[in-house]
């Protein structure tokens, strides 16, 4: 520990010098700036633009004194700032200063008293006007003019919204102007403190203020479609080390929940299990769920890992037709555009941002398992295993046949005791040394520790009006809380707009991410027996006793020259390492030509790749190596051992490729004729992605001299090893061969036309439509499907607008907007002609090369299709309330699926588009500057959305039951997610579970066989034993944030919801390692069935009765929680004079508590929050982070 401060230390005291030595640059780096200029007779003021668009440095000089100056002759090429101003002042009237890096004007004194006379007077009549430019919501506005009236004197706010304005007579008027906001006029002073601007309502339309849909920028008044947005200061008001977790419950029909998997099988048979992350609820059945993300203005394929969370400036979600068709068959699940930071004309702005977080580790006494597990644990296997050995039981277990056999503890020690090898009493006491240790403390201490997350961002932005850069760089290290689990990641972006022409502009951008995971295997809490030990008394590792092979027959196997076959948990964990090194590479090219008249053409594309290289790497010492080289021995003839797998390491590396690229070409127009605007696109794209992969596996293999040993896998594939201890283990590469060595190769293409189109008529009605067409070698050649188009029409009214709205002065906004069309999605489940894959057959003796069929041909194969319908309304009122309120219905339509075919095609059922899902819902939010003054602001968000579903078709095979069904995902008639239960009603007088049919009869479950009538019952649709139970998704979640700035400090905290499913609470089981509370009170004798519901013994050996337990409606629970996501306090230290003279600006200091409360709505108090049902508590994560900019 007293190291890891030392490095903390000694990490933060390098980072002190690094930004001292990069503020020494900076603050030379302007002076130091080379300027060429070539000018005849020019005005100084001409002058002083030409520098300062060069430079970026500012003039503070007033109207009266450039009366005075006199035309100026020079030219220079690449010569140092400071000699331009020497040479441009050397005969004028006039004299410099540089003041805190702005070049100050004044007259030449001619004498000294004159010059006292006239520094009196400034100090008496001039006044130096400080100030900063914020929002409404107190976010600080860049780029804001400040002048002074009637004059040209004037200044631009920097990243934090602060500007200097000098040389101000005393009376002047100050002017702030920013594009969307009304214009301020002030009486100048020395400190105008915080000056908040008032956005233009109703004058949006003059004001640029858009929806940015990715390929359309569009007035907020004229959109049709569901939109929902955040911008920096709501994002930023949590400190964010992953992107997605400053979205959670702040758009309404975003769902993104951590807390709650989707288990779902694909029509493919493929099963997956994965966190809520989608908009408007889930409209597939494939694997591709989650919403299209669009980085600025492009479909990526790449992970949201590479979205740097300190760069954005708004998050926009497209969540219905209108908004979304444009993106064709990749939208119904919705879109995500997201815009990042952009630069501002003018000097260089660094910025700088670091955070360190802290999770503490697990606090195991607060779980909810039995107090005494050893002593449950031990007693259960004590009482089962004493009824099956005897005394031949011990003797059998240095033979193959019992000893390859995974035994526990108690039954060595009965083995032993009814083999006569041990008195009774001997074998009382090891049973009680079992039961009296418990080794969740030492698991704790050896495999578990504190997790630390630490971030460093720097980012730096410029220019002018010819060029622009934003260059970021972030690493972000986590420590997890896993032992010898760690991972790194690096972000470097850059970003420039380039003017070559008066009408030609080229935007470029490159991001490259970089991560790094490591990890080696270490138990869970729970994996093994809590009697176990993984150490000695001298502290060396000890073998795992149920995950082994018995003693006994391990050491017979090594007496013949085999490995040691037991499973050393500690060994393992230090000599087995997962490895994966990702590298993704993105860039952007975007022309921009202006053609006139309303009309721009873009033309450009992006290009990605993503590289990552998985290693699996296990010395000879752990026991996959051992166990791979005790499998594959074969004895000889003449007794001797032959290894098929050699001695050395093992290596298992995989390499998976993926480069895409978009080309697209848009004519935009953009017009207004008097009371009409008209705002359209017309563009066409081209698309490929191209995914490869493959899979080596060595054996022998040396990680210094990076060699291999041969292996023959045809003879062991071939010919199956069957004897223990004559032949090894007895295993067969037969159905692993795949495993270890495959190669894939995937390629899509995309070629698509899209129009959209938007009209407005007096800022009061519009109308939009858009359509989209897309081909791809994905779908099948039946014309019938193959150029079918997606459609949207849209229209809105904005009342507020109308003449009988005026005298409503406190409705600043009304808007009316309702939409209705289709989207698509691609589900690469099935394709158009028939695919195989090259395998081993394995059912042939010898194994042979074979094809097994992967896809069967079909020509039908189009698109999943999604029929949107919305109506929403959206209001401003008093100026600081707004919100919208959103209705949708979503018919999801030719979804592949599972189907019955004519047989005699070959194969039936098989997958083709048949398959329906309905989603519909509601939305609201709402946000509400409560106060607004100078030194305090209070502001709230709320959003809550409801989301029902339901699948109107979809073909099903198999029992009706929910062991089955729980998996499925996708039940007919039910919702996306349904949940289902038996209807058990108690225990009998022999402690076996009941169930009560639709009729109200009793059914036994003590009947195991499976022929049984009950077990025939127990998967029967029309029994009425098995009920649906609910959703286990949420079909409601809500946000409500509340943030209150006070001075130089403000506060924030989120409150999350999640409503509307259910979840299966886990009974108390004997057979487990760790059981539950209450485990150890199980039925024993008749009459206990009234005071317990924990099962007899015996009846944890029937199938019926375990799943009439586990699966039990009355502990299937409301599921609904609330958690107080995070708290959040920051403080800014600003217009200091310290800090200034250092060159910062300011620095703001954040503290942050995320996930410190949770409470679940049911008799448990379980929210999904915490986890597994087993813990009692919900672990919080603690952030401090420093920002700064210079």
């Amino acid at each position: 520990m007293y190291r890891f401060y030392t490095n903390i230390l000694l990490i933060m005291r390098l980072t002190a010098v690094i930004l001292l030595a990069s503020l020494m640059q900076v603050s030379a780096s302007s002076l130091a700036q080379r300027i060429s200029l070539s000018e005849k007779g020019s005005s100084l003021s001409r002058v002083f633009e030409k520098i300062k668009s060069q430079a970026g440095i500012d003039f503070v000089v007033s109207t009266e004194i450039l009366k005075s100056s006199r035309p100026v002759d020079i030219n220079v090429r690449n010569v140092q700032l400071t000699e331009v101003l020497k040479a441009i002042f050397k005969d004028q009237p006039l004299e410099y200063s540089i003041e805190d890096k702005f070049v100050v004007v004044r007259k030449k004194d001619p004498s000294v008293l004159d010059k006292a006379k006239s520094v009196l007077m400034d100090f008496m009549l001039n006044l130096t006007v400080k100030g900063r430019v914020v929002d409404e919501k107190g976010t600080p506005l860049a780029g804001a003019t400040v002048t002074v009236k009637g004059e040209k004197q004037g200044v631009r706010t920097g990243a934090d919204g602060l500007f200097a304005l000098q040389n101000v007579k005393e009376g002047a008027i100050v002017v702030i102007t920013y594009t969307g906001f009304k214009t301020r006029e002030i009486a100048a002073s020395g400190d105008l403190g915080t000056i908040r601007m008032e956005i233009a309502v109703g004058d949006l339309a003059e004001v640029g203020i858009t929806v940015n849909t990715g390929y359309q920028r569009i007035k907020p008044e004229q959109s049709t479609g569901a939109v929902a947005q955040i911008g920096t200061k709501e994002y930023e008001s949590r400190v964010s080390s992953n992107f997605l977790d400053g979205l959670v419950n702040r758009l309404p029909g975003l769902m993104i929940n951590n807390d709650v998997n989707f288990t779902s099988t694909a029509p493919d048979g493929s099963r997956s299990s994965r966190p809520l992350f989608n908009i408007r609820g889930i409209s597939t059945m494939s694997a591709n769920q989650s919403p299209l993300i669009v980085v600025d203005g492009y479909p990526t394929t790449l992970t949201l890992d590479m979205i740097d969370p300190n760069e954005i400036k708004s998050v926009t979600i497209l969540k219905d037709a209108a908004a979304a068709t444009v993106y064709g068959v990749r939208a119904s699940n919705g879109v995500i555009v997201i815009e990042r930071k952009q630069a501002i004309a003018g000097k260089p702005q660094f910025n700088y941002r670091t955070t360190l977080g802290f999770k503490p580790k697990e606090d195991y006494a607060r779980y909810r398992w039995d107090d005494n597990a050893s002593s449950v644990v031990t007693n259960y296997l004590r009482t089962t295993q004493s009824a099956i050995v005897n005394a031949t039981s011990w003797g059998l277990l240095s033979t193959a046949s019992a000893g390859a056999i995974n035994r526990s503890a108690p039954y060595y020690i009965a083995a032993q005791a009814a083999a006569g090898m041990i008195t009774p009493a001997q074998a009382e006491s090891a049973y009680a040394e079992l039961a009296s240790y418990d080794n969740i403390d030492d698991y704790s201490r050896l495999f578990e520790r504190t997790a630390i997350t630490q971030t460093h961002n720097l980012n730096v932005s410029g220019g002018n009006e010819n060029a622009l850069y934003y260059i970021t760089g972030n690493y972000t290290g986590n420590r997890n809380n896993k032992v010898l689990d760690d991972n790194s990641r690096i972000l470097f972006s850059a970003r420039s707009t380039i003017k070559l022409s008066r009408k030609l502009a080229l935007e470029l951008t490159t991001d490259y991410n970089e991560q790094r995971f490591n990890n080696a295997p270490t138990p869970g809490p729970a994996t093994y027996n809590p009697y176990e030990r993984f150490q000695d008394i001298t502290g060396a590792p000890t073998s795992i006793i149920g995950a082994s092979i018995s003693a006994p027959y391990n050491t017979f196997i090594m007496s013949q020259g085999l490995e040691d076959d037991a499973i050393y948990p500690l060994i393992d964990m230090n000599e087995i390492r997962n490895t994966t090194r990702s590298v993704n590479n993105k860039f952007t090219a975007n022309f921009k030509y202006d053609l006139g008249k309303g009309f721009d053409l873009n033309f450009g594309g992006i290009y990605e790749t993503s590289r990552s290289e998985l290693k699996y790497l296990a010395s000879e010492r752990s026991s996959v190596v051992k166990r791979y080289i005790n499998d594959y021995a074969a004895r000889q003839a003449d007794g001797t051992l032959k290894f098929n797998i050699p001695k050395g390491g093992y290596l298992r590396q995989q390499n998976l490729n993926t480069s895409s690229y978009t080309a697209r070409a848009q004519l935009n127009y953009n017009k207004k004729f008097g009371d009409h605007s008209i705002n359209a696109i017309l563009g066409g794209e081209a698309r490929s992605l191209i995914d490869r992969s493959n899979l080596t596996t060595s054996f022998g293999y040396n990680d210094e001299t990076l060699l291999q040993q041969g292996v023959d896998y045809g003879s062991i594939v071939s010919n199956a090893v069957a004897t223990r201890g004559t032949y090894g283990m007895g295993s067969s590469l037969q159905n692993q061969i795949d495993a270890l060595f495959n190669q894939k190769y995937v390629e899509d293409r995309f070629l698509s036309g899209y129009s959209n189109l938007v009209y407005a008529y007096k800022n009061r009605y519009s109308a939009t439509g858009s359509i989209r067409i897309d081909q791809s070698n994905l779908f099948g050649t039946n014309p019938k499907y193959k150029y079918k188009p997606l459609w949207s029409l849209g229209a809105a009214w904005n009342i507020h607008n109308e003449p009988f709205m005026q005298n409503l002065v406190w409705v600043n906004q009304l808007k009316l907007r309702t939409a209705y069309g289709f989207n698509g999605n691609v589900a690469k489940l099935s394709l158009p002609e028939v695919i195989a894959q090259a395998r081993f057959n394995i059912n042939t003796s010898p194994v042979v090369p074979a094809l097994g069929l992967v896809s069967y041909a079909n020509s039908s194969l189009r698109w999943e299709q999604t029929k949107n319908f919305n109506a929403g309304l959206d209001f401003s009122i008093f100026k600081n309330i707004n919100g919208s309120i959103d209705y949708y219905t979503k018919k999801s339509t030719d979804l592949l699926g599972n189907s019955l075919i004519d047989p005699t095609l070959g194969v039936s059922p098989t997958l083709i588009n048949q398959a329906t899902i309905r989603n519909n819902g509601l939305e609201f939010s709402l946000k509400a500057d409560w106060i607004a003054r100078r030194n305090f602001n209070w502001n709230t968000g709320i959003v809550v959305a409801r989301n029902s579903s339901k699948v109107l078709d979809v073909f099903r095979k198999g029992d009706f039951n929910p062991q089955t069904l729980d998996v499925l995902g996708y039940v007919k008639g039910y919702p996306v997610g349904a949940m289902f239960a038996y209807n058990t009603v108690g225990l009998d007088n022999t402690g076996y579970p009941i169930l009560e049919d639709a009729n109200g009869n009793i059914i036994q479950t003590n009947n195991n066989s499976l022929g049984s009538p009950q077990t025939a019952a127990m998967a029967s649709e029309t029994s009425g034993l098995v009920r649906y139970a609910g959703s286990s998704l949420p079909t409601v979640n809500a946000g409500l944030s509340n943030r209150v700035d006070v001075g130089n400090f403000y506060f924030f905290a989120m409150i999350n919801y999640y409503g509307g499913f259910k979840v299966r609470v886990p009974r108390p089981d004997l057979r487990a390692t760790r059981p539950l509370q209450g485990a150890g009170n199980y039925w024993k004798a008749p009459g206990d069935e009234f005071t317990t519901d924990v099962m007899a013994l015996a009846a944890f050996s029937s199938a019926n009765s375990n799943n009439a337990y586990n699966y039990a409606s009355s502990y299937v629970v409301h599921g609904d929680y609330l958690t107080l996501g995070d708290l959040t306090a920051s403080y800014s230290l600003e217009n200091l004079k310290f800090l200034k003279n250092a060159g910062f600006r300011n620095f703001e200091i954040k503290v942050q508590a995320s996930n410190i409360y949770t409470v679940g709505f049911n008799r448990y108090n379980y929210s999904r929050a915490i986890g597994n049902f087993e813990k009692a508590y919900i672990t919080p994560t603690y952030t401090l982070a420093l920002f700064t900019n210079f």
